[in-house]
């Protein structure tokens, strides 16, 4: 009997630190807004999350790779997202949250594609903001630019 609840309880302690890893979004800095400029490596459109990752050049030449979590494509595309806006190599310029500890990754707010589209992220937007679909995008990146 001890060894099944000994089974049980680790049982539903690993499942509750994937459901919390999942559901925060606590390591990201939302009071900082900051603007990556970069090529697409990689575009992720899948559930539960999509992933942008991009290849920032600093200032001093080197590469660094950023990983940026967007919302579910569901809900990316009831704002006007699909799945084939971004492709690997394209030129992009997006505007972030960055992680609080210093990590090269963020969560996504804004897409500003070279051909001027703008893709806003519907993350943290009300049920009836979510419905309605984004307003007043920018028409050029909000944050402060990333060295």
């Amino acid at each position: 009997m001890k060894l099944k609840n000994l089974v049980l309880v680790i049982a539903v302690l690993c499942c509750s630190s994937v459901a919390y890893a999942h559901h925060s979004f606590a390591l990201f800095d939302f009071s900082k807004l900051t603007t990556l400029t970069g090529t697409v490596r990689e575009w992720k459109w899948a559930n539960p999350h999509t992933w942008l990752t991009v290849v920032v050049r600093k200032a001093n030449g080197a590469d660094e790779e950023w990983a940026l979590v967007g919302s579910s494509p569901n809900m990316m595309s009831r704002w006007g997202w699909n799945a084939a806006d971004i492709k690997v190599g394209d030129k992009v310029m997006v505007d972030i949250h960055p992680a609080r500890d210093g990590k090269t990754i963020g969560q996504l707010q804004t897409v500003f594609l070279l051909g001027g589209k703008v893709l806003a992220d519907p993350a943290g937007q009300s049920g009836e903001a979510l419905a309605g679909g984004p307003t007043n995008l920018p028409t050029k990146p909000q944050g402060e630019p990333y060295k």
